[in-house]
C-alpha cells in the first residue's frame, strides 16, 4: 500500500510540474513584402517606387513635393512625379506602411513612423 501512494505521488507530482511546461510558437507569414508575426509588421517599399519617411505634422503631398518635381492638379491629384506621366490606364497610388491609403495625399497627416511610398496602378 506504501508503493501504491507512494507511485501515485509520484506520478501526480511529474503531471502538476509538466503541466506547466509548454512550448511557444511564433508563426511567420511573408506577403508582397511584408513580414508579419504576433508583435511585428516590417514594410518595406517596392523597387522602383517613389518613397520616403513621414513627418509628424505634414501631409503625404507637401513631403512628396518637398523631394521631387510634382505635377498636381487643383483638386489635389497627382498628374506626374518628376516628370514621369501614367500611360494609358494607369494612375500614381500612395501607400502608407504597404496599404493604399484612403485619402487623397493633401489630406494625410504622416507621422514620423510612417514609410510613404508611390507607384504607377493599372486599371
Amino acid at each position: 500500500m506504501k508503493r501504491f501512494s507512494s507511485i501515485l505521488i509520484l506520478a501526480l507530482g511529474l503531471t502538476l510540474a509538466g503541466a506547466g511546461c509548454g512550448l511557444t510558437t511564433t508563426v511567420k507569414t511573408t506577403t508582397n513584402s511584408v513580414i508579419q508575426n504576433t508583435n511585428t509588421v516590417v514594410c518595406a517599399a517596392p523597387v522602383g517606387s517613389i518613397s520616403y519617411a513621414g513627418q509628424d505634422s505634414k501631409n503625404a503631398l507637401e513631403l512628396l513635393q518637398a523631394k521631387h518635381q510634382v505635377d498636381v492638379s487643383a483638386q489635389g491629384f497627382v498628374n506626374a512625379i518628376d516628370a514621369k506621366k501614367p500611360g494609358d490606364h494607369q494612375f500614381w497610388a500612395f501607400y502608407v506602411n504597404c496599404k493604399q491609403a484612403e485619402v487623397g495625399a493633401k489630406d494625410y497627416q504622416t507621422k514620423t513612423s510612417d514609410l510613404v511610398y508611390w507607384r504607377l496602378e493599372s486599371f
